[in-house]
């Protein structure tokens, strides 16, 4: 008798633990409002007077989905990719709605050389089971900080790992990325596009994504944030004037730059 009290005690003890962590991971940071709240698909704004603009993006990738968009690419070199504005992306987005999805978010994505047109892609890219590029600077620039965000929306899985070419087999959708740590201008207030992953049920699988973007913030302000709102792991996505996010056809932050890649979020399947 007395053991199986222990047992139940044990027992119950190890679900109030998962509980409260799955608790924890889904709490939402002080000072951040729903703008957004749909299926899969939330974004929430950071309340701020002084000019400062901040947005989470977290998809739930079981019930909505992510996509990669890019722009053309070249018919002689299939590394190269052109580039359009966020509002053509967006528009890219919205064509491929369907009964059952809906186009909610589009974010800039990954790093690339701002003087081509076309331009190569600096850490690799693969859109749809295509290889687009394994990234120009590898070996070259940022030496142990790249990363890789990989996703597959029809297994509802995504990850923030160590760039490894295997990675670009593994996936059917990969955008190289950099450590968070990665010095690009650490510590000025620059516009910011972090992402970051993390599992809300506890079954070792990341099946959420998180989208931060900012048009004023440092790394560690980025970063922070992403843990704020349970990331268990986060990389950095291109920024600077690329940063830019849509939100249901509206630009939240704006950016004229012209970019090869975006991040299209949908709400359902």
């Amino acid at each position: 008798m007395k053991l199986q009290t222990l047992l139940l005690a044990i027992t119950t003890a190890l679900i109030f633990t998962f509980h409260s962590r799955i608790t924890q991971a889904l709490s939402i940071p002080s000072g951040f409002q729903a703008i957004v709240k749909t299926t899969g698909v939330q974004v929430y704004k950071k309340d701020s007077t002084n000019g400062k603009l901040e947005y989470v993006t977290v998809v739930n990738t079981s019930q909505g989905t992510i996509e990669n968009l890019i722009g053309a690419v070249g018919k002689t070199s299939q590394e190269k990719v052109s580039k359009k504005t966020l509002s053509n992306f967006w528009q890219d987005a919205v064509r491929q709605n369907t009964s059952s999805r809906k186009a909610r978010v589009v974010v800039n994505g990954a790093f690339f050389s701002t003087r081509e047109q076309p331009t190569g892609i600096a850490f690799g890219l693969k859109v749809r089971g295509s290889l687009i590029s394994f990234g120009y600077a590898i070996g070259k620039e940022y030496p142990g900080q790249i990363r890789t965000f990989a996703f597959n929306s029809l297994l509802a899985s995504a990850n923030i790992q160590t760039y490894l070419q295997q990675t670009f087999a593994r996936f059917p959708e990969v955008v190289g990325a950099l450590d968070v740590n990665a010095d690009k201008f650490a510590t000025r207030y620059l516009p910011r596009t972090f992402i970051g992953v993390r599992d809300d049920n506890g079954d070792r699988i990341k099946e959420t994504v998180l989208l931060y973007s900012s048009n004023y913030a440092r790394q560690s302000d980025a970063s922070r944030v992403l843990r704020d709102f349970g990331a268990n792991a986060q990389a950095m996505l291109d920024g600077g004037g690329s940063t830019g996010i849509i939100v249901d056809g509206k630009p939240l932050i704006t950016t004229n730059r012209l970019i090869p890649h975006a991040i299209a979020v949908y709400a359902g399947k």
